[in-house]
């Protein structure tokens, strides 16, 4: 299946928080440029590689490093040869759980860890709603006040960046109980694949198994929308560990599915002639 990076709607994205894209044989070459230096180019989850183009792209653009994230290994492999060495830390998750929407729902409760299933009906029995919304505004503010180092980075703007190019593919589930807003996700799609993209809770959320209700939710509203995947975008990988992905992967792992593991990231350093 395609990853959503090599999407034309990915293009929107990209080009709406500034970066130059060259889209060639349906896949996507993002190039930022860096004044005087030249510029840096990345390829994420391609179909194919074509170095020839990749070399055409560098020299147009004057790349001083370029950075490739195969799409699976047997991708990778022809990297080395070619100069590339494999970066300390991936662009992209390195490791995801996918759950297979093929399922039924009652399959796919019952591959969940048996304390996810109970939080969900806790969550129920706490009367949390959850539902479809356009109230970006609130999602943003709230995924922001999660951490303050994300409102000084100015990252809101990439959320609604990704939700405005993607447009109708691009679903916002809320949970709200008693009208206060407890947790929600942004879950962009390409209609084979759906995103757990962005996601954030309230500290009451969180006690009240808010996060868990509504990745239910947005599960369920990916099968409803013919998606055979539902990707989590990243769990802690210990060929690349961050500690601080430990906690959030227990969460993600609770939802059954299986782990895709991917190389990770391969550079380049190159002379900007």
């Amino acid at each position: 299946m395609i990853d959503i990076r090599q999407t034309k709607r990915y293009v929107d994205y990209m080009q709406n928080v500034g970066w130059i894209v060259e889209r060639k044989d349906r896949v996507n070459y993002f190039i930022k440029k860096i004044p005087v230096i030249g510029s840096f180019i990345k390829i994420q989850r391609p179909q194919k590689l074509d170095f020839n183009q990749i070399n055409r792209i560098a020299k147009k653009h004057r790349a001083f490093q370029i950075v490739i994230e195969p799409f699976d290994f047997a991708q990778g492999k022809p990297l080395i040869k070619r100069g590339f060495k494999l970066t300390k830390s991936p662009y992209l998750p390195s490791k995801t759980i996918e759950i297979d929407l093929t399922k039924t729902e009652n399959q796919l409760l019952g591959e969940m860890h048996h304390k996810t299933r109970y939080n969900i009906k806790i969550a129920k029995r706490n009367k949390l709603q959850v539902t479809s919304s356009s109230d970006m505004n609130s999602f943003v503010e709230l995924w922001l006040a999660a951490q303050p180092s994300r409102r000084l980075l100015k990252l809101g703007k990439s959320i609604h960046a990704l939700h405005s190019a993607f447009g109708k593919n691009s679903h916002l589930l809320l949970a709200h109980k008693s009208n206060k807003l407890l947790a929600g996700i942004l879950m962009p799609e390409t209609g084979s694949v759906a995103y757990y993209m962005y996601a954030a809770a309230t500290p009451e959320g969180k006690k009240l198994f808010a996060p868990t209700l509504v990745t239910w939710e947005a599960i369920k509203l990916a099968k409803k929308l013919k998606c055979k995947l539902f990707d989590l975008e990243g769990v802690y990988d210990d060929r690349f560990p961050l500690k601080s992905w430990l906690g959030f992967t227990r969460f993600k792992k609770s939802f059954g599915g299986k782990e895709a593991v991917y190389p990770g990231a391969f550079t380049k350093w190159r002379l900007p002639l």
